[in-house]
């Protein structure tokens, strides 16, 4: 074993006899664990379904918590799964104050980076959303881009179900920008578009960062207790190591 893997599995070790030593969750099913594809932080195809899904179902086991994934075809079927009661826990989310109305979140185990992507040669810029006024934007429907994006006066947004559709409409000039997770938009291109990559460029102003969270339906018993032990177990992770060892196992795939 290799000293680097060594050292990572004494601190895993040291966070699994503490969280069951702390786990107060008296639960005689694993928890199901409701997410989708969104590579290169979730999918099945990717080692352990993907950074975000390593850290979230190493979080619980560190807290003695066993879990089942459910990879859903679509957003909308997870979050309607989980208004229907049938998933315990969302996998990757961000917060906005709507989701708020039915959902409890987590702290973030991880951040986003939304970007503006442009053609190449294009002299649309953005500093500020009032930079966008006029401009039509690609966007994926949902994404959680913020209440003072969404109600941006003057600006218009074409909306795709994939960011991949979001690329396409951006590259054949019926959008003037497309707004995503930079790793996302890389990985997209790299996957379905790769000689496109040289004709997009990253606008550097970020319109914002997101926390990746998971999330508990606000009807849940057990909701609150959960998300505790999940943001403690993802403290001591932190403390530890653990969670930076995860995501630089797995930056190959996503940068």
């Amino acid at each position: 074993m290799k000293k680097s893997n060594r050292k990572h599995s004494l601190r895993l070790c040291s966070i699994l006899l503490f969280g069951l030593l702390w786990s107060n969750l008296s639960l005689s099913d694993p928890l199901t664990l409701v997410t989708s594809s969104w590579p290169p932080y979730i999918g099945k195809s990717l080692p352990q379904q993907g950074v975000a899904v390593d850290i979230v179902v190493t979080a619980f086991a560190a807290a003695g918590v066993e879990t089942t994934v459910i990879m859903e075809p679509s957003w909308k079927a997870v979050r309607e799964g989980m208004e229907a009661g049938v998933y315990d826990v969302i996998l990757g989310t961000w917060y906005s104050d709507e989701r708020a109305r039915f959902h409890r979140f987590s702290e973030p185990f991880m951040m986003n980076r939304l970007n503006f992507i442009r053609r190449k040669g294009s002299k649309v810029s953005y500093q500020t959303l009032a930079d966008l006024e006029g401009v039509v934007v690609a966007t994926v429907n949902e994404y959680a881009y913020g209440e003072e994006f969404e109600s941006t006066p003057g600006l218009y947004q074409i909306k795709s179900n994939h960011e991949i559709q979001a690329l396409v409409n951006l590259m054949e000039g019926k959008a003037d920008l497309a707004l995503g997770d930079i790793w996302v938009i890389r990985h997209e291109l790299k996957s379905y578009m790769p000689s496109k990559l040289q004709e997009i460029e990253v606008i550097k102003t970020p319109l914002s960062e997101k926390g990746l969270r998971i999330a508990t339906s606000l009807y849940n018993e057990n909701g609150e207790s959960i998300i505790t032990q999940f943001n403690a177990a993802i403290a001591s992770m932190k403390k530890e190591g653990v969670l930076d060892s995860i995501i630089e196992k797995h930056k190959g795939y996503y940068q």
